[in-house]
């Protein structure tokens, strides 16, 4: 029998009464298994095992997939479900570890990562009222998602000919070289993005805080959406 902290990311039917589960542990990291009689309407496992929960799953292997025997809910994350753009969040980040995770690769730091992330997006109540907290959090979620699996993008210096990147100069983010690149050297790659010094400021900030110091930084809502854009041709092009 093996007990894991999990957060839940996903499930699917099979066979007549059971449903297939994808979490992310701790122990181990992606884990596939499967519950019988999940389906059944009298089943006591489906609400502790609900995508977008954070739960404590006892789970039997033998041999081929496992099989979960029992289940206790540790975080339902209630706030992110009941809000349509936190729940579609969670799904973004379900997808992600679906498409780039194997099973058994255990990695604590991108699972305290994401379990804290949870944690503090839930516990923000003001997302539906223009508050851009939340976006910071999430935008930082990202980058910091990046840096823990060894793709932390160059900022410090031009990616390319290595110079200390100045400010009040024009910079761009080059996903191809890695990070930002100077005036001097963007035009040599293709598709870069204009980078402010600002949004260089808030990845510096973003990766030496923890994300209860980071939902506190004020910053403007355009530089998080032209960083936003900047994260998915990063993400794009890496994974």
């Amino acid at each position: 029998m093996n007990k894991y902290v999990a957060i839940i990311l996903a499930s699917r039917d099979t066979n007549e009464f059971d449903r297939l589960y994808t979490m992310y542990t701790l122990e181990q990291g992606l884990v596939r298994a499967v519950a019988k009689g999940a389906r059944k309407p009298a089943a006591k496992l489906t609400g502790h095992l609900e995508p977008g929960t954070l739960s404590e799953v006892y789970v039997a292997r033998a041999r081929g997939m496992g099989q979960i025997t029992g289940a206790i809910t540790l975080d339902g994350f209630e706030n992110i479900k009941k809000d349509f753009a936190g729940l579609s969040e969670f799904l973004k980040i379900a997808k992600f570890f679906l498409k780039n995770f194997a099973e058994g690769e255990k990695d604590e730091r991108v699972f305290e990562l994401s379990k804290d992330f949870l944690g503090n997006l839930g516990n923000w109540e003001d997302r539906e009222n223009g508050d851009d907290k939340a976006k910071v959090l999430i935008e930082a979620f990202w980058w910091k998602l990046f840096d823990a699996l060894g793709a932390r993008p160059e900022v410090m210096k031009c990616a390319s000919c290595r110079k200390k990147l100045a400010e009040k100069t024009k910079k761009f983010f080059s996903a191809e070289k890695g990070g930002v690149v100077c005036a001097v050297c963007g035009p040599q790659f293709r598709e870069t993005i204009p980078v402010s010094d600002n949004q260089i400021k808030l990845l510096r900030v973003f990766w030496g805080n923890p994300l209860v110091k980071i939902a506190k930084v004020k910053t403007e809502k355009g530089e998080l959406e032209k960083l936003e854009k900047t994260r998915e041709s990063f993400e794009k092009y890496v994974f």
